[in-house]
């Protein structure tokens, strides 16, 4: 099975806005669309709706030099909640010019008098988050040996998942090394790949983790890096690492060579 980031019931949304008579307006449009609302007027009621227990699978806040507070809740989830960076819906009339620099293409912003595209937006974030990837069956094969991903480019990771799971594997996804450290808590995998450059906790951070917490999974543990050059050195020694989108075969080869090692045992 992959996991995926769909959750149960109806999907909530978060409606930002420190203008009460906006905040009205929006959530009575996101309640016609059929979306439970969570309301916050303030950075601070936002933030506690976001490390709450209720998922939130899309947000809608202002973010211009009127209204910043959108700008302050993305940062926060940029440090705290990373998993959610992908699912806001900005609204703005003229963006401050830090906007694109901090949001990294993510998001889009959409004037308030665009209600309606604001909504549809919204609603294309809240199929993504509640689909699995297209063609996965979503199976639980006890035979299949256990694969944790971690990589914080949403699309990569979703292909390089589809791929390990055609090649046998029962994957998991995680987009932050905090995350999969989170999860590595609760978790064993047969196998792990991580990437060696995170924005939220790196692979050196997850390693240095396993090490300390959780020795047995440290062997068990591949990395992937975008540049020339990098080496797990004195982090991870003798620890393999790949280019991605390079020599997938003797990822595979590794990775099963780690599976046999482990099941062996």
């Amino acid at each position: 099975m992959i996991s995926t980031l769909a959750e149960v019931g109806r999907p909530t949304a978060l409606v930002i806005h420190g203008t009460a008579e906006v905040l009205d307006l929006l959530t009575r449009w996101f309640e016609a669309s059929r979306l439970d609302v969570v309301s916050a007027m303030t950075a601070y009621r936002a933030q506690a709706a976001l490390e709450g227990d209720r998922p939130i699978d899309v947000v809608i806040a202002p973010w211009d030099p009127t209204h910043p507070i959108g700008g302050e809740v993305y940062r926060w989830v940029l440090a705290h909640r990373p998993d959610l960076r992908n699912r806001f819906v900005f609204i703005a009339e003229e963006v401050t010019p830090e906007f694109d620099t901090i949001v990294g293409g993510r998001c889009l912003a959409i004037p308030l008098q665009e209600i309606e595209e604001v909504v549809r937006v919204a609603s294309a974030i809240v199929r993504r988050v509640r689909t699995p990837p297209h063609g996965i069956p979503i199976i639980r094969d006890r035979d299949r040996p256990t694969l944790l991903i971690v990589d914080d480019d949403p699309p990569l990771l979703e292909a390089m998942a589809r791929h390990l799971f055609d090649e046998g594997y029962t994957v998991t996804q995680m987009e932050s090394g905090n995350q999969a450290i989170d999860l590595l808590e609760r978790r064993e995998f047969d196998t792990i790949v991580c990437d060696w450059h995170m924005h939220d906790g790196s692979g050196a951070d997850v390693y240095r983790w396993l090490v300390k917490h959780k020795p047995q999974l440290a062997a068990r543990v591949v990395f992937l890096s975008e540049a020339d050059g990098d080496d797990a050195g004195s982090v991870a020694p003798g620890r393999p690492m790949f280019r991605k989108g390079q020599d997938a075969e003797a990822l595979l080869t590794i990775l099963r060579e780690i599976v046999e090692l482990v099941r062996a045992g």
